[in-house]
């Protein structure tokens, strides 16, 4: 009876097993999708190069995840929120991608395509130049991870010049910790600054001469980090507060100092 009991056990977990591997299989369509989300050429499609409508290096998953990442974090703090729930949200990029051309621009995909993967200017991007091939391909692809799961919950915050500069001049005065901020620095901003004295995509921020006026550049890339620059994302209040920046900052200030000596 044990032997009998125990054998039907076994093979409803391998049924469970079954059933739950097959529902985690991708349509080719979703496939694909997944495909482009991580590769920076889209299929070779962008050009190698530097020049505007030239490849970054820049993936989708760079700035997104493709997971709930309240569930299971990874440690990582990206810019962007995650895109599970993007197909329920209708709209993005603060209105520029409205419900009429919301699938099309692949959920607001198609800006990123052009702006972070191509460093095409963002007043000049088209968010529906995507192939339309690729637009579909990410859409199956975020309905597919997503199911159910509406997602994270959020404000877009788009800040203007005068708000930029504004809310880096309240974070730069701000008192911060040189630890954490190393600890945060190495969680949101490595894509781009592999360490502050090496150059990636982003600048090399800490160099053998120390800026002549350390409080000005503080301001500069707070107002960065919470507002965006030209390749730079912005990072909103629920990704970073503006005591996580005050933190990123004051080790990037230890790191200057320490040159300067």
């Amino acid at each position: 009876m044990r032997k009998f009991v125990s054998l039907s056990i076994g093979v409803i977990l391998i049924t469970v097993l079954i059933v739950f591997t097959q529902a985690q299989q991708l349509s080719d369509k979703a496939q694909l999708g997944r495909e482009l989300f991580h590769d920076p050429t889209f299929k070779g499609t962008i050009k190698p190069g530097s020049k505007p409508g030239n490849a970054t290096g820049l993936t989708c998953a760079n700035c997104h995840a493709d997971f709930d990442e309240k569930e299971n974090p990874d440690g990582l703090i990206r810019a962007g929120h995650s895109i599970i729930g993007v197909p329920g949200r209708g709209s993005a990029k603060g209105g520029m991608i409205t419900a009429e051309n919301f699938e099309r621009a692949a959920g607001g995909g198609g800006f990123c395509y052009e702006h972070f993967l191509q460093r095409i200017a963002g007043d000049k991007v088209n968010p529906t130049a995507i192939p339309e091939e690729h637009a579909e391909a990410l859409m199956a692809y975020f309905k597919a991870v997503s199911g159910d799961n509406k997602g994270p919950q959020f404000k877009m915050e788009m800040l203007d010049t005068a708000e930029k500069t504004a809310a880096g001049e309240k974070i730069a005065a701000m008192s911060g910790n040189s630890e954490t901020g190393w600890e945060l620095f190495g969680r949101a901003c490595v894509v781009c600054h592999p360490t502050p004295f090496k150059a990636g995509i982003g600048t090399q921020l800490v160099r053998s001469r120390a800026p002549r006026d350390i409080d000005k550049t503080m301001v500069r890339w707070a107002s960065k980090i919470r507002g965006g620059g030209f390749l730079m994302p912005f990072y909103a209040t629920d990704i970073l507060s503006d005591q996580d920046i005050a933190d990123i900052l004051a080790f990037l200030r230890e790191q200057m100092e320490n040159t300067a000596r």
